[in-house]
């Protein structure tokens, strides 16, 4: 019996004391669980809301970055284009001069056009071949051409003409200054109210058009129904020359205000095309310039000269940026809408839209060009925007994978930490107990065998006595029972 005692105490005494362990270690373990788990939550939630902001911001300033290289470009052309409206200006107020009442100027030479190629009447002595022409071009000298002249006829049209051809030979030298001060000028012409048409540099009209009627073609009556100061021609393609060409004109008058006809000047757009299409935005991205009226193309790196002249003989109109940017399997790209809020784009002002081609999200840019109504435009792949956003991704759950590291290893040491403590804190609680069990323990076999109890049992420890809490009270309530025991043995 005695046996089944002492072993159903040590039984309740571990199961005491593990039960205080466990108690103190899962409740350690669960706090810090749930700090690691929230910890980790938290961290993904920051590392997410970084790699959002990051693909939003990363998108945002491209998109800045696009409109500056936009805006640069268009303020490029729109430099370009002011110096050639500047030369038209000049050019057509030395017409006004030449043609005034108090002019003084003398007449020189002049050439009907029809000889610059062939035999038979007078031409400039500096007359040669040029290969940027494919014609044979006087420097020095313009050509002149009307529809009633023929290579037997011509000098019965040049002296009906005789002071007209008189006074717009002088413009001679101020087409020559501004050629040379503006090589893009490729033709710089006088187109007079009654079709006699002046030319430079002098070389021969294209006989496949004769007879050529100056005032019934698009370009003048653009010019004369225009702005009373300068005019921009829609661009077209020169299919006769196989260049994309952009007129520029305005129109000239007689001191008492009559209309002598227009001055205009046509400028090859290859060098604008060159400082277009030599944009480049990261790794894939590009350029292209559209004209407003219609958003045709002026200049797109998909574009070969063939592919203008093709287009342009059978529709008459410069190619649709619509009718480029699209699909592999010729599916539109780029909508008809999206290209009328391009062309709404107002002057001086900048946009961006997205849109999908082969299934590849691309970011386009656009800013208008103050001068002729063009817009330059951008277009990027959004990938490539996007690019270094996979890598942060990386950096950022490498980050995630070591803080998670760090709260395992923290969450395992606390677990110790807790285990240990567990264990101090259940001896501080259970050794006091259990020194108090062991001491009634004994005082109780004792009066049932019916011994003298031993005087050290009937004395508390004063150490737990002294004790200022529910241990010492524990202690000290004991002691009075003891006490008692020890006065009914008396």
């Amino acid at each position: 019996m005695k046996m089944a005692q002492k072993k159903n105490v040590t039984k309740k005494r571990g199961s005491f004391r593990r039960n205080v362990v466990i108690s103190l270690v899962l409740i350690s373990v669960i706090s810090l669980a749930v700090t690691g788990v929230v910890s980790q939550q938290f961290m993904t939630y920051i590392g997410d809301d970084t790699t959002l902001l990051s693909a939003t911001a990363l998108r945002e300033q491209a998109i800045r970055n696009m409109e500056l290289t936009a805006e640069k470009n268009a303020l490029v052309i729109n430099e370009k284009l002011a110096r050639a409206e500047g030369m038209i200006r000049a050019m057509a107020e030395e017409c006004e001069q030449i043609f005034s009442d108090e002019s003084t100027v003398q007449p020189r030479e002049a050439y009907y056009d029809y000889f610059f190629e062939n035999p038979g009447g007078p031409q400039p002595n500096c007359t040669h071949y040029d290969d940027g022409y494919g014609l044979s071009v006087s420097w020095n000298y313009s050509s002149w051409y009307h529809p009633s002249a023929d290579p037997l006829n011509y000098n019965d049209t040049a002296d009906a003409n005789a002071e007209k051809l008189g006074r717009a030979s002088n413009l001679d030298f101020i087409f020559q200054s501004i050629h040379q001060q503006m090589p893009e000028f490729r033709w710089l012409y006088l187109a007079f109210t009654n079709d006699l048409f002046i030319n430079y540099p002098g070389s021969i009209l294209d006989r496949s058009i004769h007879p050529y009627s100056a005032s019934s073609q698009a370009w003048y009556i653009d010019i004369l129904s225009g702005s009373p100061d300068i005019t921009y021609v829609e661009p077209y393609f020169d299919e006769f020359e196989g260049v994309l060409l952009i007129s520029i004109g305005r129109v000239v008058r007689y001191d008492n205000g009559t209309i002598i006809g227009v001055i205009s000047g046509d400028i090859s757009v290859a060098d604008i095309n060159e400082k277009v299409l030599d944009v480049q935005v990261l790794e894939s991205g590009y350029a292209s310039l559209i004209e407003k009226s219609g958003g045709g193309i002026i200049a797109h790196p998909e574009l070969s000269p063939e592919d203008y002249a093709e287009f342009w003989v059978e529709n008459e109109i410069l190619m649709p940026l619509t009718e480029v940017e699209i699909n592999n399997d010729t599916t539109e790209a780029l909508s008809d809408a999206q290209l009328l809020q391009i062309r709404s784009v107002q002057s001086g002002g900048v946009g961006n839209l997205t849109y999908t081609r082969n299934g590849e999200t691309h970011l386009l840019v656009y800013a208008s060009v103050e001068r002729g109504n063009y817009i330059v435009v951008i277009v990027v792949p959004e990938d490539e925007v996007l690019s270094a956003i996979p890598p942060l991704e990386e950096r950022i759950d490498a980050a995630n994978q070591q803080a998670l590291g760090f709260i395992l290893a923290i969450t395992v040491g606390g677990i110790i930490v807790a285990g240990a403590v567990a264990i101090v804190i259940s001896n501080q609680i259970t050794k006091p107990l259990q020194y108090l069990m062991d001491l009634a323990t004994r005082n109780v076999e004792a009066m049932i065998k019916e011994e003298s109890l031993d005087a050290i049992d009937l004395r508390v420890d004063t150490t737990y006595i002294s004790k200022d809490d529910e241990i010492g009270e524990l202690a000290r309530a004991f002691q009075g029972m003891l006490d008692s025991i020890k006065e009914d043995e008396s």
